[in-house]
């Protein structure tokens, strides 16, 4: 059982290597109970590997000899779970939805708090600026929050059956087109920006998450939970039905999309923060007096 457990995190190390690069993959426990899963697919032209993993740590060293190499750079979207990241003496840490650009050049250390699923975006060096910073990816402007929206389509497959021939390298020019921006922006929750705008902003960037509440977005603002509901005081609805009215119009946005006719109205709902379909169905109906079936039918669709 043992001689099992340990091959099975030597198994998924290899893969690692294979698709990422010389990163070495430690587990705290019993590793009868490590969890690692790699994917690695490739969207015109572009390779994207999807993780899933409970490892106490991955770590690649600087000066490595493998596929990685100077070759290409990492863009990271968190999909769940939280980590953090070592490049070199910089540490952040990544929570869900968080993006981040790692250098393969340098010592890059994760430390994952329990279970993660991250997407890594494989980015050729030579197409990257010289002097490129990296680190955390901002949100905060227009740039940050379309590459967000981008690297979200991307790993949930969405476009997957529009890529083509004539695509190739399309995906590339556009992330990193978007990329310079993002990163000239700190990601500082410190700004100027009222905290109201502050919290807007990231509830929207976060709205396709079922752990998205008021609790969960004070802490990240670094503020209480009773000064964040003190911020949408005076309005006509407080911070947990602006939450709500958010996900379903969201949702209501993506079942009148000709463009996501393919996509059910249960992969919708999840897309949007709901885990149960039937609770949706409820809330959804609350707001358009219409069932999500209905409302997509006059829609036309």
């Amino acid at each position: 059982m043992i001689e099992q457990a340990d091959t099975r995190l030597h198994t998924w190390s290899r893969k690692v290597e294979a698709v990422c690069g010389a990163f070495t993959a430690r587990f705290a426990h019993d590793n009868a109970l490590f969890i690692g899963d790699i994917e690695l697919r490739n969207l015109a032209g572009t390779e994207i590997a999807h993780i899933r993993s409970n490892a106490r740590s991955i770590v690649r060293h600087k000066g490595a000899s493998d596929r990685a190499e100077d070759r290409f750079c990492f863009l990271v979207l968190q999909r769940s779970g939280t980590m953090q990241v070592r490049l070199d003496d910089e540490r952040i840490e990544l929570s869900e939805g968080n993006m981040a650009l790692l250098d393969s050049s340098l010592d890059i250390e994760m430390l994952p708090k329990g279970l993660f699923r991250h997407v890594s975006i494989h980015l050729p060096r030579e197409k990257l600026k010289a002097g490129t910073r990296f680190g955390k990816v901002s949100t905060d402007g227009m740039s940050g929050h379309l590459l967000r929206t981008l690297l979200l389509q991307v790993s949930s497959g969405e476009l997957d059956h529009w890529a083509d021939t004539e695509d190739e390298g399309a995906l590339e020019d556009a992330l990193i087109a978007l990329l310079r921006p993002a990163l000239g922006r700190q990601p500082n929750l410190g700004s100027s920006d009222p905290l109201r705008l502050q919290a807007e902003r990231l509830l929207r960037a976060q709205l396709a998450s079922p752990h998205l509440n008021p609790a969960r977005l004070a802490e990240q603002m670094g503020i209480s939970s009773r000064r964040l509901y003190r911020l949408f005081e005076g309005e006509a609805e407080p911070v947990c039905k602006y939450i709500q009215r958010l996900r379903v119009e969201k949702a209501a946005q993506a079942l009148g999309d000709p463009n996501r006719a393919h996509s059910s109205i249960t992969d919708i709902a999840f897309e949007c923060g709901y885990q149960d379909a039937a609770h949706f169905s409820r809330v959804f109906r609350q707001q358009y007096q219409q069932s999500p079936r209905s409302y997509r039918s006059a829609q036309g669709r």
